[in-house]
């Protein structure tokens, strides 16, 4: 195969993806006092740019001639399982735990050292979370494991 390609098959991919965010944020239920920039537009403008940013994959791809190899085609669906393990563990782990668990093995999945991985993650997380509750007053899980 051409190198264009594979850049192709992987803007289909997100441009899949892109639909299928637009279609889960369709089905929330919100009340009217969270409009227009309630929980349904964070997801409705991820899915809009990652929608863009495929169709100009498709339209341009590279030109740079990359072929994966086997080895980052097993990262990345590793990456991708590791993502939806993530959506599991979110509310029952809360979101530093959970953030904190999927970013250390992230970073080792894609060649930090564990330590410096797990450390990097932890700190991550917590400053995240303080980012998103106290600056943007977001209700963020802290884990029904520990009766949040």
């Amino acid at each position: 195969m051409r190198p264009a390609v594979y850049d192709r098959i992987f803007a289909g991919a997100l441009l899949l993806l892109s639909g299928l965010i637009a279609w889960a944020a369709a089905q929330f239920d919100v009340p009217f006092q969270y409009e227009p920039l309630g929980p349904k537009a964070f997801p409705y403008i991820l899915s809009a740019l990652l929608a863009v940013a495929a169709v100009w994959l498709m339209i341009r791809p590279s030109a740079d001639g990359w072929k994966p190899t086997k080895e980052v085609v097993l990262r990345l669906g590793g990456a991708l399982v590791l993502m939806y393990g993530y959506a599991f563990i979110y509310e029952p782990l809360g979101f530093i735990i959970a953030t904190a668990v999927v970013g250390g093995v992230f970073s080792w999945l894609f060649g930090e050292k564990p330590i410096k991985a797990g450390v990097y993650a932890l700190v991550m997380s917590v400053v995240s979370f303080f980012l998103l509750t106290d600056l943007l007053q977001l209700n963020v899980p802290v884990g029904t494991v520990f009766g949040g």
